[in-house]
């Protein structure tokens, strides 16, 4: 791999030569050749934004800000049960076809009709869609849901003129993708690397001064730190243990990141287990507090993650950067089960009948025998050490614990089919703490994007998250979700852990116009849960 990375890495400082960008955005130990946006576990994550625009980003760095892509603008009907988009006129898909308001239609009524297309929850929100004409999208809504716009950003429309013809839209690998974003072309694949160029009739190419992304195979952190010497890396959304000596230190002219708190990461307990003991376990709000007793988050931050990520002691799990939408009725007492207290947490389960066998390890309530494994993505070495860490606390609790690492793809076939016992993961924030919240513990989003049940649901927290949507004002907004916050904080569904930071490096070796403390206008991560990132990429240009 470091020969496929020397070979065409490094620019060339010709007149001519191709702006080539090499980054890294995920971990796998084989790239498979799939750019299907609709499969969420296989897809590779260059998919979203560089092969298919949204309609519509909302930057939470700029309050919220709409930056419209496909589309120049949306408005609501008077009475919110209906949005129009209005396209951007005289765009084309890669293939030079017309990209028009139809396609839109065909790509919500593809998902309307097969559920397990649905990644952005259309099918619980839109009742029809028309096309008055070309330039023009009416989403009739199936009820008020002042957050549509922000859902739909996730949204990937496809070309009809290609995916009318396809017979099974789930299985399909899309190996040559069509698409409206400005990297479309796969020009070459293989299982180490493949590298994506600029779509021929991209709608802003002007905007565009990067010719080629390069995905070379990396399968976890040792990997990338292995390569980091080659200097041939230019934006990175990796890990780097004591990131001054490893990165920066090789190229102190260029190399940089910026790595501010981010989404909160936490464990998640499989509360609907077909294991009647650990589903027996999970479901009891003792057990899941006295599993975050047993949970050293200042070893996690310090020991396992180097200092990077935030320690969160709150049950309601509040991001740091939504400070101004705290509830101080959801914290204080409610957070005693926050801090690191072995001895409480065997306390806690004795109380509760978790009783101790022979060899110290605990039954359930019923006599069950409780064993349970925590799932981790292979090379995540911080992650890794968090759940080893966590292990020893839960073991110290008389809890049989153990950590799995299956590859990323593996692992995320898991979460989606609910084959799990215990997972860590992190939560994508919006531009308010809402859409973090209702996309980890609403009952219908769960059904919408997972095969199995495994996760909290909750009549009543269902019926905030409705109330919050159909409500239009900031005051409103923030009145409902105080109450969301106390029941979280109540239920514990989700053990957080800590605010994970963004994780972002870059070199200015080959491309100026990275984003950085210095100007904080977005999030500048690459991963695929950041929309922004396309953004990004039309702020780059190469050294002259």
């Amino acid at each position: 791999m470091i020969t496929a990375l020397m070979a065409g890495g490094a620019f060339a400082t010709s007149a001519n030569a191709e702006a080539v960008l090499t980054m890294h955005i995920e971990e796998q130990t084989s790239w498979v050749q799939n750019f299907n946006p609709f499969d969420l576990g296989g897809r590779r994550q260059s998919t979203m934004d560089f092969i298919y625009e949204p309609l519509v980003i909302f930057n939470p760095d700029d309050g919220g800000k709409p930056v419209f892509r496909l589309a120049t603008d949306f408005k609501f009907s008077d009475d919110m049960t209906s949005i129009t988009y209005t396209m951007r006129p005289d765009v084309k898909w890669s293939d030079g076809q017309p990209l028009t308001s139809a396609d839109v239609k065909y790509t919500l009524d593809l998902m309307l009709k097969n559920p397990a297309l649905d990644t952005a929850g259309v099918g619980e929100t839109i009742a029809s869609v028309e096309t008055p004409s070309p330039a023009e999208v009416v989403i009739h809504l199936k009820g008020v849901n002042s957050q549509f716009p922000e859902s739909i950003s996730d949204l990937a429309v496809v070309p009809e003129h290609i995916w009318k013809d396809v017979s099974d839209p789930v299985a399909f690998k899309n190996e040559k993708p069509v698409g409206s974003g400005p990297m479309t072309e796969i020009r070459r694949f293989t299982p180490q690397v493949y590298e994506q160029c600029r779509n021929p009739n991209y709608w802003d190419a002007a905007s565009l001064h990067v010719d080629c992304l390069k995905l070379p195979q990396i399968a976890g952190n040792d990997q990338m730190l292995a390569l980091l010497p080659e200097g041939n890396l230019d934006w990175i959304g990796s890990f780097l243990p004591e990131i001054d000596k490893t990165f920066v230190a090789l190229d102190p002219e260029h190399n940089g990141y910026w790595q501010p708190p981010a989404e909160t990461v936490a464990f998640q307990m499989n509360l609907k287990s077909s294991d009647e003991a650990k589903k027996e376990a999970f479901d009891d709000i003792n057990f899941r507090r006295a599993f975050s007793l047993a949970m050293d988050r200042t070893a996690m931050v310090d020991i396992a993650s180097f200092g990077y990520p935030k320690v969160n002691l709150h049950a309601s799990g509040l991001p740091p950067r939504f400070e101004a939408w705290r509830n101080p009725e959801a914290e204080g007492a409610k957070d005693e089960w926050m801090t690191f207290d072995v001895e409480k947490a065997n306390t806690l389960l004795d109380e509760a009948g978790y009783a101790k066998g022979d060899d110290g390890m605990r039954k359930t309530k019923s006599g069950k025998p409780l064993a349970f494994t925590i799932i981790i993505p292979n090379g995540w070495t911080d992650w890794i050490d968090t759940a080893q860490i966590a292990a020893e606390g839960l073991r110290a609790a008389g809890l049989n614990t153990s950590v799995a690492t299956p590859e990323y793809e593996q692992w995320q076939k898991q979460l989606l089919e609910g084959s799990f016992d215990v997972a860590f993961q992190s939560r994508a924030d919006g531009s308010t703490p809402f859409r973090g919240y209702y996309q980890s513990m609403s009952t219908a989003f769960a059904g919408r994007i997972t095969t199995a049940p495994s996760r909290y649901s909750n009549p009543k927290l269902d019926a905030l998250f409705d109330a919050y949507r159909k409500v239009t004002t900031d005051e409103e907004h923030k009145k409902l979700f105080n109450d969301i916050q106390v029941i979280v904080a109540d239920d514990l569904p989700m053990v957080p852990i800590f605010n994970g930071p963004t994780w972002f490096q870059y070199s200015t070796k080959r491309f100026t116009g990275w984003v950085t403390d210095k100007e904080p206008v977005m999030n500048p991560e690459n991963h695929d849960n950041n929309r922004m990132r396309l953004v990004h990429l039309l702020r780059l240009k190469p050294v002259e």
